[in-house]
This record gives structure tokens, C-alpha cells and sequence, in this order.
């Protein structure tokens, strides 16, 4: 019975400590380009979206208070991208010429 509770607990950490990593990261987003990267590629880059609304992805991360919204034009590339990070108090929008900066 001790030999069955020590898989079990084994079992939990390693489900726990091999999650792959979160791929949703500044230096990923960066490497997204208005009108050259494709739905295929964001995911590759960022992983699969939290939500999918139309033509419009959307990430959340709650425990970073993050969100990143990308969206897609009619021929499937991206459009536009957002990156909200209310810890870092940082914002950032491709439709902007600014760079990234604290708010």
C-alpha cells in the first residue's frame, strides 16, 4: 500500500513538474510580423490561444494579470497585436509607433 502511495505521489509530480513551459513570452510575441506571420506560426510561437473569436486570438494569463490579443486579416496573416501586462505595466499595440513602455 506505501509502494502504491509513492507512485501515486510520483505520479502528481511529475504531471506538475514536466508541464512544457508557457511559451506566451515577450521575445516570442516579438518575433509575430503584422502581414507576414500566419495562424500556423503564432502557435507555434505562442502556443494555442485561450480563445478563438473570429478572426481574433485571444491569451490570458490571470496570475500575470497578461493578456495578448492577435488578430488576422482576410488573407490569414496578422493584422494587429496587443500585449497587456498589468504587472509590468507595460502596452503594447502594433497599430502604435511607440515602442513598448511602461504606462
Amino acid at each position: 500500500m506505501r509502494s502504491l502511495a509513492l507512485t501515486g505521489a510520483l505520479g502528481v509530480v511529475c504531471v506538475v513538474g514536466c508541464a512544457p513551459p508557457d511559451r506566451l513570452a515577450v521575445a516570442n510575441y516579438d518575433m509575430i510580423q503584422q502581414h507576414v506571420t500566419t495562424p500556423t506560426e503564432v502557435t507555434e510561437l505562442i502556443g494555442e490561444p485561450d480563445n478563438k473569436l473570429g478572426d481574433s486570438w485571444l491569451y490570458e494569463r490571470p496570475d500575470k494579470h497578461l493578456t495578448v490579443m492577435i488578430d488576422f486579416d482576410k488573407n490569414g496573416k496578422v493584422e494587429r497585436k496587443q500585449w497587456i501586462d498589468g504587472l509590468g505595466e507595460s502596452w503594447h499595440d502594433s497599430r502604435d509607433t511607440a515602442p513598448r513602455e511602461k504606462r
